[in-house]
């Protein structure tokens, strides 16, 4: 956790600093309130840390800099690639490929055209026609 040695602490500073409760920030990043507490915890061995999308969900909904909360310096800041957990960038640090690779599991996972109409049609329908719709699908298996 390279980035989130004194994330607890820097955490802690601007929830009071905020007047915010540990609640407040549970919410935020729709946690349980014992997690945000295991987020500030000053022991080490009993500390867990944020995912990439509590620290995404605090940033936005506090409005503070996502580098207020971690921990690198200027130099390492303006060369190097940030290692958050949740984000990996391949072994050659090329970040064309990974989004070239998240492109296409993207475009496999969304409905083309076709199917966003049959899904529109589909939701627009009374229960009645659902149901045969759904009847007229399943008799093929």
């Amino acid at each position: 956790m390279k980035y989130l040695r004194t994330f607890y602490q820097r955490l802690r500073d601007f929830r009071h600093k905020k007047k915010l409760t540990l609640e407040d920030i549970a919410t935020f990043c729709q946690v349980d309130v014992t997690v945000v507490a295991g987020w500030e915890n000053p022991i080490e061995s009993q500390r867990c840390y944020p995912s990439i999308d509590n620290l995404f969900d605090l940033c936005v909904k506090t409005g503070v800099a996502l580098d207020a909360l971690l921990d690198f310096d200027q130099n390492e800041k303006a060369n190097s690639q940030l290692d958050l957990p949740g984000f990996e960038v391949g072994e050659d640090g090329d970040l064309d490929t990974v989004i070239e690779r998240l492109t296409k599991v993207m475009e496999e996972a969304l409905p083309d055209s076709t199917e966003r109409l049959l899904l529109k049609r589909f939701r627009a329908s009374d229960e009645d026609k659902k149901r045969f719709i759904l009847q007229l699908m399943t008799n093929g298996e």
